[in-house]
Parts: C-alpha cells; structure tokens; sequence
C-alpha cells in the first residue's frame, strides 16, 4: 500500500516538531491514575506497516477525544507532541511516546486494515530470560490448569487471582496470574486466548479472530488437553548558587562508566568530549514569556480567528491560557564520550547558553516556526562537536530503574583549551582562555536570559534571512571535519559566575 507524501510512518516520527500526520488504527485503550500525572487515558496505535506506538491523553483533553479514538478505528492524527517513552510497563518497543492535547486533529481515514498488529513472542523466549521487563508482550496460548479464584491482601486491599498454565503448539508451558476483571473473564470462558499482564494496560482477548490464532489452533498438539479449572530573595539566590558550586568543584571527576554503572541518586562531575548532535530532539523550543513552560501553537483558535492572525496563537499548558510573549530557548542533546564509555546530555536553555555565544532567539532572527530539517543546525551549535568540557550530570531514578541513556546536565564548565586545526595548515589556537559556570535547575520549566541581542548589543533584523545566517562561509567544507585537540597544559582555573 502506498503512502500519502502528507502522511509520516509512526517510525519517523520524532520530538524536533509537533506538525507531524499520521494513520493510525487504535489497537488498545485504557485509563490510569498516579500520582504525578493524575488521571491519564492510554492507547496503543499502529500505522499500516504495523509499528505500533504508546500515546497519552491527559484528564483535561480525554472527554473530547475518547469519543473520536474508538478501538478498532482508523484515524488520522495531526499536531501532537512526541516524548520519551520511559515506565517499567512500555506497551510498545518504540523509544517515542506520541502525546495528544487539545491542539491535535481526529479525522476519519480512508484505509481500513482488519489486523491486530499482534507481535507474538514464543513461550521458550520468555522462559529463556533474556526480555527485557520493561516491555509489555503479546502471547497466544492454551489454557490448561486453572485454579480456583482465590481472594488476596494487596496493599491493603483485597484483589482477586487465577493461576493458570498457559501452552504453545510446541508444548512449552508457563505459569501465568491474571487479577481482578481478567481473572473473571479467564474462569467464565477458559478456551485459547492471547494475554498480556500489566494492570489496566493488559488486554484478554478470549477466542480471538485472527490469523495468528487461526494458525495456532492448527498447531496445537491433538492430544485431548483441556481446560482444568515556596521562593527566595536575590540575594539568597545568589548564595545558593555560589554554595552548589563550591560543593560541585569539590566532587571527584568521575568517568561516563561511572555513571552508566551508578545504582543511586547522586550527581557526578565528568569531562567528556562533544562527538555529535542528536538530531532528532532539534534543537530549541517555544517557551511561554512567564513561566517559561513549552508552549504550543493553537491551531483551532487561530483558525477561528477571523481575520488570521499574523502571529502565531500559543497556549501554555501550565498557565492553562494563550500567551502573546514566548521565546526560543536552547535544548540541546549532545553526544559525548571519554575514554572510558559514550553517552548522551541534555541540556536547557541557561546551561546550553553557557556553551553557546547566541541565544537560540537570536539564532532564530525572530522566527516562530517548527524544525522542519532536523540537520539544519546553526553553525554556533554544530561548532560544540570536537570541544571538551566539564559537566555536573545528574543519575535519576529513571536512569537505574527504567533505563533512561540521556542524563541532564546541571552546570557546565567551559574552559579546557581546545586547540581548532580547521584550516589544517595554521598554528594551534586555545578557543577559550576563560573559564564559565551556567547553572540550571530546571524541569521541564527553564529560566534563561530573555535578550536576544547581538554581540554589540543590537537588535538582530528580522528580515534577515535564515539561511544566510547558518549559511558556509565561501570557500569552506561542509564536510570538513574539526580535530580538536587538548593542548598539554593545565586547565585555567579562573570562574565567573552567570544568575539567570
């Protein structure tokens, strides 16, 4: 089947835009509540080339769009966010998690694909070990043995459990519990089934039809098995910020093995060499002029809008309101190693302007549009690729349960000479004799320098084109490599000190 050149494969999709369209089917949908998050409703989508995606619809936007995500339904989605797909309970194996709010667009589709998407895993795989348990699987299998529906003390709770054993066509067995609903389901009908177990976010689907299941029955062994049943002054700010950097130089500098191998909470001093750039998270955002929360453009309310606006009409997820003033604001994620393992940095707007001589509106020369290129990258930026530096990184949770590879980076130290040998033919020269600490205790909220201005202190033009200023210089590569080298010297130690 042939693509629309307007449709993207979910397997493209990427976080650098929000104007993505795509076709999907709802394979699955559930609602959730935590903590953190609050009520959330769930799906599992998959395009006609059967890459399947989780994506989330929060408390606010699940009354509009839980009528138009019907399960079994072909839809077309425009407008959405795409995130990290992290939790010890990942429905689908894709690193992106698709996020729908208010801004995104249901319409019917014209394809209708009648297939469940299934990706069944062999009973021997699973008892071989070797999954990983963050991601859910699907499993097809007979039932044969099942218990009595006992009643148990779950965190202070009584739950019901069935116990079961579960076989393929090659007779390979395992144990299998379902809880509450599920376990009712299994004992009412006991027959062939495909199950997943992971709270809500499981599905039993009981004499399923499909050609998976059509097939397994076939195989099945003929031999007569059945079922057995607060805020500070400025003043205060600044004397944190000078306590946190006294107490950062005074950490040991640790290697990235270190911190790839870290089992608790901490943060770790590293010096480590930028190698690339991760293309697919681009490189800035839209951040709301007040709180500095990523904003997204509202597309209804500026298609209601009569005339069109000529600016762009952005709403504010945490002030809950549409906003006039936002800025571009630096997030970058940096590829590094040293010479004992590689990995991958983010960081936000006031760390990144540390490394960065432009602010990423400045950058911009006043645009409000999407990454649409995620290789086009402002020389200012590409030129981290081949320099060293010292960073404060911090190891989550996330990064010794669920496995998270991208640690943040909280303070970043410029300084180390660098020696540039780009014209391959000139002397060495130190890029920095100084020395910088830019600090961040961001979230997903960043506080940064709102000026965007030149190094002489005026105003970029906005009818500058932007091309011409992430354009080569005549005569250069593009190709062309940097072999940055340290120079055999001790790294300047003097600092200053930027509050944002």
């Amino acid at each position: 089947m042939t693509i629309g050149c307007a449709f993207a494969k979910l397997s493209d999709v990427r976080p650098f835009k929000t104007t993505w369209k795509v076709r999907v089917k709802v394979i699955h949908s559930w609602r959730q509540y935590s903590g953190m998050s609050g009520e959330t409703m769930d799906l599992v989508l998959a395009d006609e080339h059967g890459t399947k995606m989780h994506a989330g619809i929060k408390k606010k936007d699940i009354g509009r769009l839980s009528k138009l995500l019907v399960v079994g339904e072909w839809k077309v989605l425009e407008n959405f966010q795409v995130s990290p797909a992290t939790g010890l309970f990942r429905p689908t194996p894709s690193n992106w998690k698709i996020g729908l709010s208010m801004n995104t667009i249901v319409t019917t589709c014209s394809i209708k694909v009648d297939d469940m998407f299934l990706s069944l895993v062999p009973i021997q795989t699973i008892l071989d070990g070797d999954l990983n348990h963050n991601f859910l699987i699907d499993v097809i299998g007979q039932v044969l043995d099942v218990s009595e529906i006992k009643t148990v003390p779950v965190l202070g709770r009584e739950k019901r459990k069935l116990e079961c054993v579960l076989r393929d066509i090659n007779d390979q067995r395992i144990n299998c519990c379902l809880w509450a609903g599920y376990a009712d389901q299994l004992y009412e009908a006991c027959s062939d089934m495909q199950v997943t177990n992971a709270f809500d976010a499981s599905k039993l689907i009981i004499n399923p039809i499909c050609e998976e299941a059509d097939a397994f029955r076939i195989g099945l062994p003929d031999d007569g098995a059945i079922v057995v049943i607060q805020e500070d002054d400025e003043e205060a700010e600044k004397q944190r910020i000078k306590e946190q950097e006294d107490a950062w130089l005074a950490l040991e500098m640790k290697s990235v093995y270190d911190i790839q191998n870290a089992t608790e909470i901490e943060k770790f001093r590293i010096s480590v060499k930028v190698t690339g750039i991760d293309t697919d998270w681009g490189w800035y955002y839209f951040g709301c002029g007040k709180c500095q929360f990523r904003v997204t453009k509202d597309l209804k309310k500026e298609g209601a809008t009569k005339p069109r606006p000529k600016a762009p009409v952005w709403y504010c997820d945490r002030c809950k309101s549409n906003v006039k003033t936002v800025e571009a604001k630096f997030k970058l994620h940096l590829l590094v190693e040293d010479d004992s393992a590689k990995t991958k940095v983010m960081l936000l707007d006031s760390v990144a302007y540390g490394i960065v001589d432009k602010t990423a509106s400045f950058l911009l020369n006043g645009s409000y549009d999407e990454i649409q290129d995620p290789e086009l990258i402002p020389d200012d930026v590409k030129s981290l690729v081949g320099k060293s530096f010292e960073f404060l990184v911090g190891v989550e949770k996330e990064h010794i349960v669920y496995g998270n590879d991208t640690y943040k980076v909280h303070k970043v130290k410029k300084g180390l000479l660098i020696l540039d040998t780009e014209s391959g033919d000139g002397p060495f020269t130190a890029i920095d004799n100084g020395s910088t600490i830019a600090s961040g205790e961001e979230l997903s909220v960043v506080k940064s320098n709102s000026q965007s201005i030149s190094d002489d202190g005026s105003t970029p033009s906005p009818k500058r084109d932007f091309e011409s200023m992430h354009g080569v210089p005549a005569g250069s590569s593009t190709s062309k490599k940097h072999c940055p080298k340290q120079l055999p010297t001790e790294p300047v130690e003097s600092w200053s000190i930027r509050v944002d």
